[in-house]
């Protein structure tokens, strides 16, 4: 799985983050990430004062095998709550998607969340 991180300039994009973002995808998507051909993760902040702390809004585009795309958006205070937001957020949606997909395709597994 090719993931990818972009970051604003508001957000500073180093060596760590990425490697952190990449993790956390890889392992937030648990079995859906083996179904998965690409993430695209984009981190930027939403509301710049200065009065308040920096709201962070992470995007986060997943390519699934023979489906288009999904998208899903977190907002929150700190970098890493962003992506661990939006990563179960994704995780969420493909797990559903897979689920329905594989419903309507007897014969193939279907992922579920650990209990």
């Amino acid at each position: 799985m090719e993931i990818q991180v972009h970051t604003d300039r508001h957000v500073s994009g180093d060596e760590e983050f990425i490697s952190f973002v990449a993790s956390e995808v890889v392992n937030g998507l648990g079995p859906c990430a083996r179904r998965v051909m690409g993430v695209h993760v984009h981190l930027a902040a939403d509301r710049i004062t200065r009065l308040s702390a920096p709201e962070l809004r992470c995007l986060i585009e997943a390519r699934p095998r023979a489906h288009a795309s999904v998208v899903v958006t977190h907002r929150a205070a700190t970098k890493d709550a962003a992506v661990r937001g939006a990563v179960a957020d994704l995780r969420n949606v493909l797990e559903r998607m897979f689920a329905r997909m594989d419903s309507r395709h007897p014969g193939t597994e279907t992922i579920r969340h650990p209990a």
